[in-house]
């Protein structure tokens, strides 16, 4: 059963997707979807044309080929038509229904519905998934917020009769923030604002929306429209301690430039989809099925996370400005480089073994993996195409590294591994603190 509140919509009116996301897309068995001769009126094709202003007064455009334009999806129909592929695999929708009462925190249990009527009914859930969008909140849904990026909220409007720029999509940066036009493909474009909502509060929409705009470089500058709406656009890391499974966040609007968007919302979804099947055959409790979940979400977070902040770090001509003194303030914590390894190697004693569950077919299944004890991320179970258990195997016994290669060729994984490779491998292993490397006078 799905339950869709559709009165609460909100975000921005287009969602884009690079052209790999044509492999989710054919796992989820909509290829046909993008190559439609005569495709639906919520899809086009990217912009032939992309632009930035970024770290520079300058506005670059750069042709972009067929291969490289990717997809424009509008909503809501694109909404809707998600929606008609759910009922056609079988799932009853509840249009214009909530959830009332906070969700079972077992993952399982009695949920009661609600409609604008005032009517409701109680259903007996075997599972329960939450799409962790904006209003998700205790007592109805107890998340917390693990990690962010610093806060962010997205004005935007539609502008109407776009006759300049109508095939390129164009991102700058600005002293209040960074701008994004985007034609929707139908003679109108997206123009939003991504800026500090402090500064917002302090000095008022209009006046944020109007300085930014004239500001521009590109077509946003010759932009009239006053924005329509304002989302909260702040991309953020949910957690919870229930068994119940997160599906990520619903598709809303969140910082584009973290890669947060439309392809992200996909893949959650199907991977808790996964997880889900996983419980309901038996395979896995909701409890390690919710941990695995978060484990991964929180590794692909961490990964666009650090995306963005470079991305932002990249624009130096506004540094006293609100919005970009927040982001260039966030402190990473540095990664260190992967030294080839020359002496005695061992598993560092904080490595434990735990089972990394992949995908496989319509459910979840587990393979040997490792990590650390403190580690909070997603077990490891392969090192480029080497077992992570093989790597195992061959440093178990602490042999030095003039040692190892011959050792490797008669460990069957490890046969194909050129020494270089294999060292570079070993070298990222003690990196991560997995291996520790002791001296060695052989």
């Amino acid at each position: 059963m799905l339950i869709s509140d559709d009165g609460r919509e909100g975000g921005l009116p287009v969602e884009t997707v690079v052209p790999g996301a044509s492999r989710t897309f054919e796992r989820l068995g909509w290829s046909p979807l993008l190559e439609d001769p005569t495709p639906h009126p919520f899809l086009h094709p990217g912009p032939s044309r992309r632009g930035r202003c970024w770290g520079s007064s300058m506005l670059d455009i750069q042709p972009l080929d067929r291969s490289q334009r990717g997809w424009r999806f509008l909503r809501p129909g694109l909404d809707h038509w998600l929606q008609e592929q759910a009922v056609q695999a079988g799932v009853e929708l509840r249009k214009h229904t909530r959830a009332s009462g906070p969700l079972p925190s077992s993952g399982q249990g009695p949920v009661t519905l609600s409609t604008p009527d005032r009517s409701s009914v109680t259903v007996d859930a075997k599972l329960v998934i939450a799409a962790t969008g904006r209003s998700s909140a205790p007592p109805f849904l107890p998340v917390e917020i693990e990690e962010r990026l610093p806060e962010t909220i997205a004005l935007s409007t539609i502008v109407e009769d776009v006759t300049e720029e109508t095939d390129v999509s164009i991102i700058e940066a600005v002293v209040q923030g960074w701008i994004w036009w985007l034609p929707l493909g139908d003679g109108r474009a997206s123009l939003a604002l991504l800026c500090d909502p402090s500064e917002v509060k302090a000095l008022g929409r209009a006046a944020i929306w109007k300085r930014a705009i004239q500001s521009a470089q590109g077509p946003a500058r010759n932009c009239s429209t006053a924005s329509t709406r304002g989302t909260p656009a702040t991309a953020r890391l949910n957690s919870i301690s229930t068994g119940l499974l997160l599906a990520g966040d619903a598709i809303s609007a969140i910082d584009p430039l973290s890669s947060q968007g439309l392809e992200k919302a996909l893949v959650s979804a199907e991977a808790t989809a996964l997880a889900a099947r996983t419980v309901l055959l038996g395979d896995a409790s909701a409890a390690t099925m919710g941990d695995h979940r978060q484990r991964w979400e929180r590794g692909l977070f961490r990964i666009h996370r650090q995306r963005a902040l470079d991305l932002y770090r990249s624009e130096t001509r506004f540094p006293e400005a609100p919005f970009w003194q927040a982001r260039h303030a966030v402190v990473e914590s540095k990664q260190t480089e992967a030294n080839l390894p020359a002496g005695l190697l061992c598993p560092s004693p904080q490595l434990q073994r735990h089972p990394r569950w992949v995908a496989a077919g319509d459910r979840l299944v587990r393979r040997d993996g490792y990590r650390l004890a403190t580690s909070d991320e997603e077990s490891i179970d392969h090192f480029g195409s080497v077992p992570t258990a093989a790597l195992i195997e061959l440093v178990g016994d602490q042999l030095p590294m003039s040692q190892l290669h011959p050792r490797a060729s008669r460990i069957a994984p490890l046969i194909q591994q050129s020494p270089a490779t294999l060292t570079t491998i070993l070298g990222e292993m003690c990196r991560l603190g997995w291996l520790v490397e002791k001296s060695s006078t052989t």
